[in-house]
């Protein structure tokens, strides 16, 4: 490995060379870009929104039935006394949704690395060796994107990386 050397007060600092450390990183052509991204997360909330209407559905039926509501043949009555005297049924149908939400977002991509729209789209997360990332790897990446959520907008540039993958050493390759 060629290396150069700077001088500093405290003595010689050793770093590689920018050119053969960036020859270790995945090629530009073969990273996915802003465009396919934008397509894997529209077929991400196209079945997202296809899972929840059917979780929704069928835990607003279940709590249909399971009320003791006087108003059974009015949806508007029975949905105005669940919420005034069966509240912890409002709160269950909530707890559902929001536990398929982030099993289809987070906990089922952890451990295939791709969301089902990545899957569609056949794109997959690697490390600079184009190797599968690790599950804290991935958690990192999740949790970076949650926070620098605008910084998506970098992978329409030249790089095509967002700016939570470069922060977290992953590319999206086609």
């Amino acid at each position: 490995m060629k290396c150069r050397s700077n001088k500093t007060k405290e003595g010689y600092i050793i770093q590689p060379n920018r050119e053969e450390s960036s020859s270790n990183a995945v090629s530009v052509d073969r990273r996915a870009g802003g465009f396919i991204r934008m397509l894997a997360f529209f077929y991400d909330l196209v079945v997202l929104a296809m899972v929840l209407f059917m979780f929704g559905a069928a835990s607003t039926l279940w709590m249909m039935v399971s009320t003791d509501s006087p108003f059974i043949s009015d949806p508007v009555g029975t949905r105005e006394f669940i919420f005034e005297n069966e509240f912890h049924l409002y709160l269950i149908n909530w707890v559902v949704l929001g536990s398929v939400f982030l099993f289809y977002q987070y906990i089922y991509p952890m451990f295939k690395r791709q969301t089902i729209g990545m899957q569609i789209t056949d794109i997959t997360i690697v490390d600079e060796h184009e190797r599968k990332i690790s599950k804290i790897k991935y958690v990192q990446r999740e949790l970076l994107k949650i926070l620098l959520c605008p910084g998506f907008f970098f992978s329409f540039g030249k790089d095509k990386r967002a700016l939570y993958d470069k922060l977290s050493n992953t590319y999206l390759m086609k």
